[in-house]
Order: C-alpha cells, then sequence, then structure tokens
C-alpha cells in the first residue's frame, strides 16, 4: 500500500512539472513578397513640385515625377510584406528607403521569409500624372508592354506633352520613347489618301477618275473588268462605296496569304458587287490596296518611294513601309501578340497603302501641321484638296476619305484607329488640339477599342484647361 502511495506521488508530480512546462510554438513562415507602397513625396525630395505619382500593378511599378525632378536621384519609401526583403538590382535595402537613380528601369526583387522572390521593374520618368495614370490603367489592364503618345496645340502646332511608357522591348528591357516607330494599322489610309490628293493637285487625277477598264487608270492591267468594276472611281476606293464589301477582305481574309497584290485585284475584279454609283458604305480595305497601285501607276514610284517624297515636303523623313521581325528598324518597338495571334504573319509589303506603315507620335504630329488648313507652315496639299479630303461620304456621315469625322467626341475633328495583331493605335486631327496614341500590342478584350476614345476625348478635354 505504501509503495502505491509513493508511486501515485510520482505520478502527480510529474505531472505538475509537466504541466509548468513553457508551451514551444514554432515561428510562422512568412511567405508574403508583395510591394505594397513605393512613394517619393515633395518633403523627401524639396525640388518636386508636387509628390510623384505611383502605379503598381502586375509586375509594374510606373512612377511619374514631376516634370522638374532630376531621375537620377530620387528619395524614395518602400513598404513590403512583412519578414520580407528587398533589393534593388541585386543590392539589398534594409532600410527600405534612401536616394536611388531611376534613369533606368529599376529590377527590384522582394524574397519572402521562405526565400519565394517576387520581382517588379520600377519604371520612372518626368510627366503629367493625370495623363500618364490613364495610359498606365489602360496598359495593365489589356496587357500593352509599351506606349507612345503626344498631345499638340493645334493653335500654334505645339506639342504640349509626349512620353513614350513602358517597354518597346520588353525582354530587353528598352523603354518605350516617342520617337520610337509603330506600326499603324488603318491609320496608313490617311496617309494614302493624301498621297492621293497630291497627285490630284498634280493633275493626274480626279476623285471622279476611274480605276478599271477603258480609260481607267488601272485599265485591263488585272484581268477582265466588268460594266460594274469599270465604274468605280477614286472616290469610291477612297470612301468605301465602290460595291465591294469584305467579305472576305483579300487583303487581311488568311485564305489569301502568300498571294501578290495583283492576283488580290484580280480577285476583286471577279467578286461579287453592287453598282458603286448606289452602293452603301462598307469598309473595304482592299480598295486603299488598289489605290496603293493607283499612286504607282500615276508617280512612277513605288508606293513608298512616293510616299517618302510627299511627306519629304513636310520635312517628315522617318514613316517606312513596315517589314517582319528581321526588318525591324532600329528605332522601332517589337510587336507582341496576344491570344494566340501572330502579328509577325502580317505581310507587310502587302498591306503597306491599307494598313502596313509604321511612323512615331513625333512624325504624326508634325504631319497634322501641314494638312491643318493653316498657312504657317504652308500645307503639302491644296485647300481644295484638303476640303475634299475631309468632306463626308453622302453615304456615310461618319466617313470622309480615308478619315472618320463627327464623332460626339470630337466635334469639328477627324480621326481613324488601327489595328493589327500586336498593333492597336488611335489618333484624332482635332480643332483644338491633336492626339496620337499608339501600342506595340493589341487586346481582344471587349472594350479596347472604344478606350482609346476616352482616353483621346479626356486627354483633350484636360489640355484646354491646362495649356
Amino acid at each position: 500500500m505504501k509503495q502505491n502511495k509513493i508511486y501515485l506521488l510520482g505520478i502527480l508530480i510529474s505531472l505538475l512539472i509537466f504541466s509548468c512546462k513553457k508551451e514551444v510554438v514554432a515561428p510562422p513562415v512568412l511567405t508574403g513578397n508583395s510591394l505594397i507602397s513605393l512613394t517619393a513625396t515633395k518633403a523627401d525630395n524639396p525640388i518636386f513640385s508636387e509628390d510623384a505619382f505611383v502605379y503598381i500593378k502586375n509586375d509594374k511599378a510606373y512612377i511619374s515625377l514631376p516634370q522638374n525632378a532630376n531621375p537620377s536621384n530620387i528619395v524614395l519609401h518602400f513598404q513590403i510584406s512583412k519578414g520580407a526583403t528587398l533589393s534593388l538590382n541585386g543590392t539589398v535595402i534594409n532600410n527600405l528607403n534612401g536616394s536611388f537613380d531611376l534613369t533606368n528601369t529599376v529590377k527590384a526583387e522582394i524574397k519572402s521569409g521562405a526565400g519565394v522572390v517576387n520581382t517588379y521593374y520600377i519604371l520612372a520618368q518626368p510627366g503629367i500624372a493625370k495623363y500618364d495614370a490613364m495610359l498606365y490603367k489602360f496598359m495593365e489592364k489589356y496587357a500593352i508592354p509599351g506606349v507612345s503618345y503626344a498631345v499638340m496645340k493645334m493653335q500654334n502646332g505645339s506639342v504640349v506633352y509626349k512620353s513614350g511608357l513602358g517597354f518597346a522591348d520588353k525582354n530587353l528591357r528598352i523603354r518605350t520613347k516617342p520617337n520610337y516607330l509603330f506600326r499603324l494599322g488603318s491609320i496608313s489610309k490617311q496617309f494614302t489618301t493624301i498621297c492621293i490628293m497630291k497627285l490630284m493637285d498634280e493633275g493626274k487625277l480626279t476623285l471622279s477618275s476611274t480605276v478599271f477598264g477603258a480609260g481607267g487608270i488601272l485599265g485591263n492591267d488585272y484581268g477582265t473588268v466588268s460594266a460594274l468594276a469599270a465604274k468605280v472611281t477614286i472616290k469610291n476606293l477612297l470612301n468605301h462605296t465602290s460595291g465591294w464589301t469584305s467579305n472576305p477582305d483579300p487583303m487581311f481574309t488568311s485564305s489569301f496569304r502568300g498571294q501578290t497584290l495583283d492576283q488580290r485585284i484580280s480577285y476583286v475584279l471577279s467578286s461579287p458587287q453592287t453598282d458603286p454609283a448606289t452602293a452603301s458604305y462598307s469598309y473595304f480595305n482592299m480598295g486603299f490596296g488598289i489605290l496603293g497601285k493607283v499612286i504607282e501607276k500615276l508617280s512612277g514610284k513605288t508606293y513608298e518611294a512616293y510616299l517618302t517624297q510627299v511627306l519629304s515636303e513636310a520635312g517628315i523623313t522617318d514613316v517606312h513601309v513596315g517589314k517582319d521581325l528581321s526588318g525591324k528598324r532600329s528605332n522601332e518597338v517589337v510587336y507582341y501578340s496576344q491570344d494566340g495571334t501572330n502579328g509577325y504573319l502580317n505581310e507587310m509589303d502587302i498591306i503597306a497603302a491599307a494598313g502596313g506603315l509604321i511612323a512615331s507620335t513625333e512624325e504624326m504630329m508634325k504631319l497634322i501641321t501641314y494638312i491643318d488648313g493653316k498657312s504657317n507652315p504652308t500645307d503639302i496639299i491644296s485647300a481644295t484638296a484638303r476640303t475634299q479630303m475631309l468632306t463626308p461620304s453622302s453615304s456615310n456621315g461618319r466617313y470622309a476619305l480615308g478619315w472618320r469625322a463627327n464623332h460626339p467626341f470630337f466635334p469639328g475633328a477627324f480621326y481613324h484607329g488601327g489595328n493589327l495583331a500586336g498593333t492597336g493605335v488611335f489618333w484624332v486631327m482635332g480643332t483644338d488640339y491633336s492626339v496620337a496614341i499608339l501600342c506595340n500590342s493589341r487586346s481582344y478584350i471587349d472594350g479596347f477599342d472604344d478606350e482609346f476614345y476616352y482616353i483621346a476625348r479626356d486627354l483633350i478635354d484636360d489640355a484646354k484647361q491646362r495649356f
């Protein structure tokens, strides 16, 4: 009995000792590796006129510095996930703040307590925060690597704001600049129209000149010409009332890939057609391909050579017919396709007059000053040609000759967009302000094309108050 009591006493003492021991809890594994915030304030950067605007989304941290800022010496403060560490271009930043050179893209790596790294790219440059913010959100919403855009005051032809945002080449991390070339897609049509107007000023055609058949500019160069095809005029092609429709459109329908432009024109002549004299508006890219041939026939030059000649009168030397990736120019962006498309399958020489040109926002704004109807500088087309070019069609009050018109967002202005796989662009030749927006990708998400209209409208509306 005595031994049992001793045994029980021992158990009680052991339980008491065990219950008094402090429970050992394993430390939590800190898995966060996010950049929560980044600031560059006027208080820390006395030269600033205001705090910098920062937009963090996906793997980017965009910073619009005040326009008087020097990007090479910017004081930043970072907030990152608890327990994480921050490195900038490979250097650990222990106190999460300091003075940094943001002239070039900065690679920020945030490593969690568990050792998992999340990478961000910090892209900083002086700019107007309100303007850049519109484009930052647009770029990240639609996965656009790079954008160039410009705003010009029509009163004196001065570009009041221009900027290149994001990456011209995201693999090499080459930043976009305002002088970088982008594919223009259907904005090429306005350049082709200007060439046609120039030929008209030179007395080589009129808008009522027929294109095919006896007495037509191209005659029977492309085979048998029907009675309806023989009625097609230059004006019909410019305002999409030729009687041919885009069903299919040989310019962009994949089944025509590999065919020459001549072969495609021959196909058009054999395809169904309504009477051009009464035809309704039907957007037809091939019509501008045919106009490219008209330009070559009447000028005796290639389409690109004649375009270059015309633009040289405005001092414009950096507009070209685009090429594939192997023919990329040194100041041309790389094009990034989405949804399984391939922008580098576009046959740029074939689609040249309808959608194959490349240009920069700088050159586009300059061109507008030479077709704006003002005397200084002198326009490169006559006042008569300009009036005819910008007069809406009787069959479509929203379309003139190669230009769209009468949009409620842009009263009195003329505009056009352009899309190819890997390309989304838009410009407005306005009454008070003009805008160009060029992207090196295009999205197939609903609303992408409409977004250009809203951004251009908002840029113009703000510019009226700001400048």
